[in-house]
């Protein structure tokens, strides 16, 4: 039975830690929970969202009016193989530059194609580091490319995560699905229309419940090593904040612009010269302008001015309509006209 808490403050569950309180928020610990939890707040009417570490999230000062579901189910199971083999998405990196440093950090790289593939299903509460370590432990890699990212395989599969010259998309084959109408079904890859940052369900109702991931028998030190080496550069990052606020540029909007790098930080660093800029207790990052960071008592709303300022510059300067990385939850209509 789903026991549900009332008006618990959001902050408490977003790396951001800011936004006003949930009407209702059950935390659950198994897949079964999740669903059934999904499954109650539908009987009850009551607008729900899923998350997971709450990390690529803004949440409005006026909370959220209905129900949060917090995902901590952790279950990691090794498959000998899923019921039929689908190929992973492959999707160009936005960052070309990263191909050196990858093969310098790799001693020339390994290919994945030279390994035996495994396949791992997860529980989409399972914490990334959990995950990475934890197979690295038993040999198996692909994932170690996500090290460092304070994320859960929900939200990943949720938002296409990338990392170093990698997507999720590279390695999801096949998930189980809690539908918008609360039909449970597997599905392949392809279901998601993954993209850069982007998929279809964030934009539908589905809850992903687990997933399954082709991953490799492969170079089990080297892994630990790109695992670790990723996980210290993103150490550098603001704790406190969402990652990376908007989309980086694609290469045609690059080119137009003659950057020398897609980075949106870049962009907000040495041509709008933001870095640094703050706003109550929200600054735009002095170490990598494309983040904002919560100074310690932050408002949702101080972050949400730094967001229009940066969006509307980007627009002034150069005509440019930034896409958010991150997702906004319990913002005004108004307000979404900004988040869009």
């Amino acid at each position: 039975m789903i026991i549900w808490q009332t008006n618990i403050p959001l902050s408490e569950h977003t790396t951001f830690k800011v936004g006003g309180p949930a009407d209702h928020l059950v935390i659950v610990k198994t897949s079964a929970e999740l669903i059934e939890a999904v499954k109650d707040a539908r009987e009850k009417n009551w607008p729900y969202l899923v998350l997971g570490n709450g990390s690529n999230t803004l949440v409005a000062d006026a909370g959220f009016r209905g129900a949060v579901i917090i995902n901590d189910s952790q279950e990691i199971k090794v498959l000998d193989k899923p019921g039929k083999e689908i190929e992973a998405l492959k999707l160009k990196p936005r960052f070309d530059a990263l191909e050196k440093a990858i093969q310098d950090l790799t001693g020339g790289g390994y290919d994945f194609k030279d390994y035996p593939p495994v396949w791992v299903k997860l529980d989409c509460g399972v914490t990334l580091p959990r995950a990475i370590f934890g197979l690295i432990a038993q040999g198996i890699t692909g994932l170690e490319w996500f090290a460092g990212i304070p994320a859960t395989v929900g939200g990943a599969s949720f938002i296409n995560l990338h990392g170093g010259n990698k997507y999720w998309s590279d390695f999801l084959v096949e998930a189980e699905v809690l539908t918008a109408d609360g039909e449970l079904k597997t599905v392949g890859a392809d279901y998601f229309n993954y993209d850069y940052d982007d998929s279809k369900i964030k934009k539908t109702k589905d809850t992903v419940v687990t997933v399954t991931m082709k991953l490799y028998r492969g170079p089990k030190d080297q892994a630990l090593e790109i695992a670790k080496t990723w996980s210290l550069k993103k150490s550098h990052q603001p704790q406190r904040s969402a990652g990376c606020i908007f989309q980086n540029l694609d290469a045609k909007t690059q080119a137009r612009l003659n950057l020398p790098t897609p980075s949106i930080g870049y962009m907000m660093d040495k041509v709008f010269n933001l870095k640094g800029t703050q706003i109550g207790q929200a600054r735009i990052g002095l170490k990598h302008a494309g983040f904002i960071e919560n100074l310690g008592k932050a408002t949702a709303d101080d972050i949400f001015q730094l967001i229009k300022l940066m969006k509307q510059t980007a627009k002034d300067k150069f005509g440019l309509l930034l896409k958010l990385e991150i997702v906004p939850i319990g913002f005004s209509h108004k307000e979404a006209e900004w988040l869009d």
